[in-house]
């Protein structure tokens, strides 16, 4: 199996499992009417294009290929970098 086949199964296994578990969450947020349960669920969703990323930039990483993981580092610090900010921007709850 070729290192390429190798890494889009792993993405296919973080996306098809984030998506997966995020929507159980939802759904049981929505018939237990549990607030946190839907946020953990879009938070999580809104996690798992981060993870891929993540994924892509340690196999970069892996293959020494350090231009493509340097742009890919700046893209997770980018993607990081907006979801703290909207972490800060977002109301708070008591």
């Amino acid at each position: 199996m070729s290192d390429q086949s190798q890494l889009d199964e792993v993405i296919e296994a973080v996306l098809t499992g984030g998506l997966t578990i995020s929507s159980a969450l939802l759904l049981f947020g929505l018939v237990l009417a549990r607030p946190g349960l839907l946020t953990a669920g879009i938070v999580l969703l809104l996690l798992t294009p981060v993870a891929r990323v993540v994924v892509v930039t340690i196999d970069l990483v892996r293959r020494r290929d350090w231009v493509f993981a340097a742009t890919s580092a700046w893209i997770l610090g980018v993607l990081l970098f907006s979801l703290f900010v909207a972490w800060g921007l977002s109301p708070k709850h008591p």
